[in-house]
């Protein structure tokens, strides 16, 4: 008797299901195998990645730029930049980034220097700004404003960031 008999015997089995068996274990070690060199393949690949940094050297400098540009800013202005909070040192440089006026510290030749926006109504605006305690959260309150409708509001949310 060969070995495959031997064990059907012991099994109890016909030699056609020892064969069946016997393939089926086959295959499931071989795929045990096949999957733990490609998990481990990933891992040796993922070590072998270069780590990139999340700032990269060039928006370090612009940053640093950015930076200086506010602090000169608030220095012509006669503010400090100590005695500002951090998200208006985060939105100011937003404003520079995309060419916005901040509306919180916004004068009145800022305003004024928007498209459709006069003098009187910039100093509105203004009057408007102080009656809301500095805290002006949506565009839709701009149309309390006497002479702002909803066309100007579309102009004054292209050119404002509000904090």
């Amino acid at each position: 008797m060969n070995f495959r008999d031997k064990i059907a015997v012991m099994l109890s089995m016909t030699r056609t299901e020892v064969a069946v068996v016997s393939l089926l274990l086959l295959s499931f070690v071989l795929g045990i195998i096949v999957n733990g060199s490609r998990s481990f393949q990933k891992a040796a690949l993922f070590e072998a990645k270069e780590q990139t940094p999340y700032f990269t050297d060039a928006k370090v400098d612009s940053l640093l730029r950015e930076a200086m540009l506010l602090e000169k800013s608030l220095a012509e202005k006669g503010l400090q930049a100590d005695h500002i909070g951090l998200s208006q040192k985060m939105s100011s440089a937003d404003a520079a980034d995309s060419g916005k006026i901040v509306f919180s510290g916004a004068t009145a030749e800022e305003l004024s220097s928007i498209p459709g926006i006069s003098s009187v109504l910039a100093s509105r605006l203004i009057t408007f700004r102080k009656s809301k305690q500095e805290r002006v959260e949506r565009f839709q309150d701009f149309l309390e404003v006497k002479g702002i409708g909803k066309r100007r509001m579309e102009t004054l949310k292209q050119h404002l960031i509000l904090d």
